[in-house]
């Protein structure tokens, strides 16, 4: 993740640890890390791992998708990435196959209309 991108996340992080009234030693106890840690994400300097951040996202009462909120497309594959993250390794060919028929329901509905 570049620095910008960096800074985005580390915002939505201190936004939502203030939607929450928690204090950044309270997140750090959630997330099983330092105040020091908490604070270095909320300025940019470090990020989490897309596999931790569901755990973020619970600590903080919000759906992971509030962290990619207004993003662009490079974000757009880190927020599939985030999301396929989230699934058991043994599911993730069940998940595939529902996005392809989805994928190929909406082609075929396109090429009726058009």
């Amino acid at each position: 993740m570049n620095d910008n991108g960096k800074k985005r996340l580390g915002a939505r992080i201190r936004q939502a640890r203030l939607d929450a009234g928690i204090s950044q030693k309270e997140l750090a106890c959630r997330v099983g890390l330092t105040q020091g840690v908490i604070s270095t994400v909320e300025h940019g300097v470090s990020t989490i791992d897309a596999p931790k951040l569901p755990m973020w996202a619970t600590a903080l009462g919000k759906p992971v998708m509030y962290f990619y909120l207004g993003e662009g497309l490079e974000t757009v594959e880190q927020r599939a990435m985030a999301v396929l993250g989230m699934f058991p390794p043994d599911r993730f060919e069940f998940v595939l196959q529902m996005l392809e028929n989805m994928a190929l329901t909406m082609q075929q509905e396109s090429e009726a209309q058009g």
